[in-house]
């Protein structure tokens, strides 16, 4: 995970296991406009995307909170 990724999961109460499972079963899974893995689940009761690099498909480079239920 980059630092940003890292202070992010902090801020949401996640820890590396629970992204990774969101990543593994993810509620929705996308690519954005540039390609890069979006998945979208729910983290501690908070609905989230969790945003993969596209040249290391094993970096996470950040974790976004989603507001209510909108996966867009």
């Amino acid at each position: 995970m980059t630092r940003h990724a890292k202070n992010r999961a902090r801020s949401l109460g996640a820890s590396l296991s629970d992204i990774e499972e969101l990543i593994a079963n993810p509620m929705q899974a996308e690519r954005d406009h540039a390609g890069k893995s979006l998945y979208l689940g729910f983290l501690h009761g908070r609905w989230v995307r969790v945003v993969v690099a596209l040249d290391e498909p094993d970096l996470i480079v950040t974790i976004h909170e989603r507001r209510g239920n909108d996966a867009s």
